[in-house]
């Protein structure tokens, strides 16, 4: 018990524990529904501390379902496939876990508890991690409308909370025989799946870029492709859908790069220009003159797939296996960087370094070599250990 507060034991029907204080200004305050006498003297002691270090704010009614909506609302820097992912994981992980509680209460037995749901329903590692980091940026954040920003809160309490160890899982790019199975069959079914499919084999677009490409991002005499654009994802203004595509920027400012395109690509991209504007895409579509992302994929890519035997396969296989390429031709890893747009080159190692060709032989073999020549002048000391005393008279206590 504490002189600035006390626990309050449930009393006629009320089940739970409650704590009183006094604030940092000396108002008391009253918080309930704790529902052991342990819970409510943790969160006496917890907010006692949080008065002597001034990081006391006083409890907001806010639940963290009406929070989490400001919150995502107030994300204006984030591209719409970002926004649309934070809010598909809010809906169907957060709120049902922690939306009835008010965000000044949650603390770390709160988030724990979340995360053992998480673990019992039987979700991927990558998935609950993805939920902790979001509900972190969400709660801690130094920037963006988060808690602390907003004064609902002044500590990280996702801190500590153990998460299931994520799986690890090397890529596995498509072989050269398995490329040529994929484009065989696009170009068996006809349409702009052959010439995207190509693209992607020997180009390393990315799905979003590939499908934002214009004829004016081909450099016919550099033999090259500028990567200028991609169809990304913004909410829509119509007040009927929530999303709609449209043309931006490219994945990040390291996604602005050019492709060097082999002679068969310019061919391929050559036969497609005729009649085609410099500002028409190259693959046009019903979605404001490009295809959209969805239609793509269930209509232009399944069949493909399902018709080459590989249902699974994802068309940023592809760009693995054009990264693959680059890296078995012998290309340098600062250059294989460059053409995939990565932020850096740990990036690339990151992702592809189990597919760079090894050095653990040469590496062992310059080790047996130096560890011979030590042997060696280890036995030789042994054999004449005034050798290493630059000589001597060989009398036992005499030096020169």
């Amino acid at each position: 018990m504490s002189q600035r507060g006390h626990l309050v034991k449930p009393t006629g029907p009320r089940k739970t524990w409650a704590i009183m204080y006094r604030d940092g200004d000396e108002n008391l305050r009253w918080e309930g529904k704790f529902n052991s006498r342990t819970d409510a003297q943790r969160r006496l002691t917890s907010v006692l501390a949080e008065i002597d270090k001034g990081t006391y704010t006083r409890p907001s009614s806010l639940t963290f379902e009406q929070f989490s909506k400001e919150w995502l609302a107030g994300r204006r820097q984030i591209r719409g496939s970002t926004e649309s992912g934070y809010g598909s994981l809010i809906k169907s992980q957060l709120i049902p876990r922690l939306g009835s509680l008010t965000v000044s209460h949650i603390r770390f037995e709160h988030i724990d508890a979340a995360v053992s749901g998480m673990v019992e329903d039987e979700l991927a590692p990558k998935t609950i991690h993805n939920a902790v980091m979001l509900l972190r940026n969400m709660l801690a954040g130094r920037q963006g409308p988060s808690a602390f920003r907003r004064g609902l809160a002044f500590a990280d309490h996702t801190l500590g909370v153990k998460l299931p160890p994520l799986e690890y899982r090397q890529i596995v790019p498509p072989t050269p025989e398995e490329a040529w199975k994929l484009i065989k069959v696009a170009r068996d079914i006809g349409g702009v799946g052959y010439p995207i499919t190509y693209l992607g084999a020997f180009c390393g677009l990315r799905r979003a870029e590939a499908l934002g490409l214009r004829f004016a991002s081909v450099r016919w005499f550099d033999n090259e492709i500028r990567v200028q654009y991609a169809i990304s994802k913004r909410r829509c203004q119509d007040g009927i859908h929530k999303w709609e595509w449209y043309l931006g920027p490219p994945k990040t400012r390291k996604s602005l790069r050019g492709i060097a395109a082999t002679e068969s690509v310019m061919t391929l991209l050559a036969d497609l220009k005729v009649g085609n504007a410099d500002s028409a895409f190259v693959f046009p579509g019903d979605c404001h003159g490009f295809i959209a992302p969805d239609d793509f994929e269930e209509h232009i890519w399944r069949p493909i797939v399902d018709g080459a035997g590989m249902t699974g396969t994802r068309f940023h296989d592809l760009r693995h296996f054009f990264a693959s390429q680059l890296i078995a031709n012998g290309e340098t890893a600062a250059y294989i960087r460059d053409q995939m747009g990565h932020s850096s080159i740990h990036v690339t190692f990151d992702t592809y370094g189990h597919l760079f060709p090894g050095r653990g032989k040469d590496a062992s073999e310059r080790f047996e070599k130096s560890m011979e020549i030590a042997r060696k002048k280890a036995e030789a000391d042994v054999s004449n250990p005034l050798a290493k005393d630059g000589g001597g008279t060989g009398k036992p206590g005499v030096s020169n």
